[in-house]
């Protein structure tokens, strides 16, 4: 064994602490005195998937925090975000806070579905290629079966809210 890696065995494993440290130059002397036990600042935390909800209880002032965190690979972020702050803020709002007319279910080449949730109903978008490479029943029995598909993913999101 060389001297090196002697050395890194016999330090031991630093440890971090917070406090407050007086260096005195004249002497040489550091004197350290480690910060008392602290109080927890989150109260009344909530959390739904990876995103969490919860005030903080300050001296001077407090606040209320949302950390929105969603998949990129999210059909709708965006719609994602605001069902996540409308499920935290619950009951705090005045009136009712603007959401998007519709969340976006599915995405492929061809296809797109939106559930609009206020109005419970689902609109479809679908294009049909008419430049003769495939028959048209073809492509629609094709992308019929995708919309079929989202709609099995989907299918508890979709049942009206209550049941």
């Amino acid at each position: 064994m060389n001297i090196m890696s002697e050395k890194k065995q016999e330090q031991p494993k630093a440890v971090k602490v917070r406090g407050f440290g007086t260096y005195r130059a004249e002497t040489g002397e550091f004197d350290f005195r480690p910060s008392g036990e602290g109080t927890p600042s989150k109260k009344e935390e909530r959390k739904k998937g990876k995103s969490s909800f919860y005030k903080t209880n300050g001296e001077k002032d407090s606040s209320i925090v949302a950390h929105l965190r969603v998949d990129a690979n999210s059909e709708d972020p965006v719609a994602q975000l605001y069902e996540d702050l409308a499920y935290f803020t619950k009951g705090m709002t005045q009136k009712e806070a603007p959401l998007p007319r519709s969340k976006k279910l599915y995405e492929k080449p061809g296809v797109t579905v939106w559930h609009r949730v206020k109005e419970q109903k689902v609109v479809v978008q679908m294009e049909i290629s008419t430049d003769g490479t495939q028959e048209l029943s073809g492509q629609l029995f094709n992308l019929t079966a995708e919309v079929n598909k989202c709609f099995a993913i989907n299918k508890t999101s979709l049942l009206p809210r209550g049941k």
